[in-house]
């Protein structure tokens, strides 16, 4: 299995639709997507079709500030999450590459660690 992107949410990665891409999302990035955040411009924005687990389509956009922030924003997200669930990126192989978005609700990663 490749890399996987895991963020865990706050309020305000719902409320703006904004993500730092962390360590794990900027090594998910240069493994399993055909465009990293090395190769896209600052000012720039490369997108990805995405699924999340339920099978309903999205976009993860992955793009860089001006002055050179690496951000992601993924389509529909703050509809199926709340604030404190953890994200995880992976890629579905094949010719066109889907992201496979899966979320885990806090009170379920809680439990699994009991």
């Amino acid at each position: 299995m490749g890399k996987v992107g895991i963020i865990k949410l706050t309020q305000r990665m719902l409320t703006k639709s904004i993500i730092d891409a962390n360590k794990s999302v900027v090594a998910f990035a240069n493994e399993s997507l055909p465009v990293d955040y090395g190769h896209i411009e600052n000012g720039k924005k490369a997108r990805f079709l995405a699924v999340f687990d339920d099978g309903s389509a999205s976009e993860l956009r992955l793009y860089r500030r001006p002055r050179g922030d690496e951000l992601l924003s993924i389509k529909g997200l703050s509809k199926k999450a709340r604030a404190g669930d953890i994200v995880k990126l992976t890629c579905y192989s094949g010719e066109d590459p889907k992201v496979r978005v899966k979320i885990t609700v806090e009170e379920e990663v809680n439990e699994k660690e009991n």
